[in-house]
């Protein structure tokens, strides 16, 4: 019980400090956009996501092992930081030197170079940042990530508006995120090592100090896997906007946008379950079972209803981002994408009990299988179909992760049964939708509600209605399937006091 509500706790401080960040962001975008037009938004973003795969691959697979590493011995905090760092640093000084040449080798102009160049410095900032995270999480400590996460979002916010009214265009919105970041972690590292530790360099007991060396035998598997996973995940708007420009990789990225901010909700639950999970692998493989099934069975209560709003309320997020060009297109990309959202919140459950079974080597099969089914899909159906090419081979790529994760798993001693966790909530869902859309449909014809549209412009009471109704049928339907039992309920009430 009192883990649960320490990954409650966690992941309510974790998805407030980075969703209100992320809704700060998506007021920048908005004010970039009119400003940027869309081949400023591609350059935008196309230099984000080469530079976040440069990233991940600097991070060489070490942010959950680290926080588990840690958790396991945490008076070895100050030695297996440092040393992680350390492997960090030199990694993304090579990534660096290739973006160099990426944008030397297609001969960019100055100012495509120059947002590109200074993009790339978070690879040194924000990998330094997400390890000071990892110590922040094994100590259970994700309050003072969340103080670093929210004021860098104001500063972000801050400055952003400021260049973009003063005129600074494409370089005010690039150097705005890069003081944003270092102001995180400005802010995170005197929290750290006031309120994590112990700070010394050998271990009281005598065991065996972590070096550089140790940090790539234990991330090199799981940094070919984050490799293969972040170009799966990221690719495509690089490919997208190599091929075909960079007002379609503006398009793509407007469309997709809403799934990478609703996709980072899943990540925060998994990063705060870990610990836990971490300990209950130590102790009882029955426990740890126990915690992973349930976990995934109440990420995907509220993530498959999530998505279905999500997609049904493309049109008015897309306009309300971008009223203007070829926004149709980005709402049917988002309408598409968004599917991916249930696909990778399974997937995050599983990567979790996969690491506390120590099995972190088949992460290579798995982002190698999921990378290879995205990049050559991209390459079959971006010159055909473009974007939309580019959404359906996300979500193909994301099927055949969540496969093999699902897969692996069953291989474990902390498999167990996931049919209830997966197809009640999605049984209750078609359910829920299909009485409340057949129901209404016959009541308010004028309405236009279907199977396959909620009315989002004939007014509020068509649209707050069919959400009403479909929340009290989708509870329900929760109980008719029996996706939850007492113990769950007790569990929330338990959440609801403490």
């Amino acid at each position: 019980m009192q883990a649960s509500r320490t990954i409650a706790k966690n992941t309510i401080l974790l998805t407030f400090g980075v969703l209100a960040g992320r809704a700060l962001g998506v007021l920048v975008i908005k004010k970039m956009w009119p400003v940027l037009g869309d081949e400023g938004i591609g350059i935008w973003g196309a230099a984000t996501d080469l530079v976040a795969i440069i990233l991940v691959m600097s991070n060489f697979g070490l942010g959950t092992l680290l926080t588990r590493e840690i958790t396991r011995r945490k008076a070895m905090t100050l030695p297996l930081l440092w040393s992680a760092m350390k492997l960090r640093w030199l990694v993304g000084a090579v990534g660096y030197l290739f973006l160099v040449a990426f944008a030397r080798y297609h001969g960019f102009s100055d100012l495509k170079t120059a947002a590109y160049l200074v993009t790339g410095l978070a690879i040194f900032v924000e990998s330094t940042s997400m390890a000071c995270d990892a110590v922040l999480q094994a100590h259970e400590k994700v309050q003072h990530q969340t103080i670093g996460q929210l004021v860098s979002a104001f500063v972000y916010f801050g400055l952003a508006f400021y260049a973009l009214d003063a005129g600074y265009g494409l370089m005010g919105i690039v150097w705005s995120n890069a003081i944003s970041r270092l102001v995180r972690l400005l802010v995170m590292v005197p929290l750290m090592l006031r309120y994590t530790g112990p700070w010394r360099w050998r271990d009281p007991e005598g065991g065996h100090t972590p070096s550089v060396g140790d940090m790539v035998k234990l991330g090199f598997p799981l940094f070919l896997a984050t490799t293969f996973g972040i170009l799966y995940n990221k690719i495509d708007t690089v490919m997208l906007g190599t091929m075909l420009g960079d007002v379609t990789a503006g398009i793509y990225v407007l469309g997709h946008r809403a799934l990478d901010i609703m996709i980072i909700v899943p990540g925060l639950f998994g990063t705060a379950l870990f610990p836990a999970l971490a300990r209950y692998g130590q102790q009882s493989n029955e426990d740890a079972r126990r915690l992973g099934e349930r976990s995934l069975r109440f990420m995907m209560v509220v993530i498959m209803p999530l998505t279905l709003f999500l997609m049904f309320t493309a049109d008015p997020i897309v306009s309300w981002l971008s009223d203007y060009g070829n926004s149709p297109d980005s709402v049917a990309i988002l309408q598409i994408v968004i599917w991916g959202l249930p696909l990778q919140a399974a997937a995050i459950i599983f990567s979790r009990l996969l690491i506390t079974a120590n099995q972190e080597k088949v992460f290579v099969r798995i982002g190698l299988g999921s990378m290879l089914m995205n990049v050559v899909l991209n390459v079959i159906l971006i010159p055909r179909y473009s974007y939309f090419g580019a959404s359906a081979a996300t979500i193909a790529s994301m099927t055949v992760s969540f496969l093999l994760h699902y897969y692996f798993v069953r291989q474990t001693e902390l498999r167990s049964p996931v049919m209830r966790s997966l197809l009640g909530p999605t049984l209750a869902l078609v359910s829920a939708w299909g009485v409340t859309s057949l129901g209404l449909g016959q009541f308010y014809p004028a309405w236009n509600i279907s199977w396959r549209y909620l009315p989002v412009h004939e007014g509020w009471a068509a649209f707050l209605v069919p959400c009403a109704v479909m929340t009290a049928m989708y509870v329900a339907a929760l109980a008719a399937f029996r996706v939850f039992g007492r113990d769950d309920l007790n569990l929330l009430r338990s959440l609801r006091r403490s």
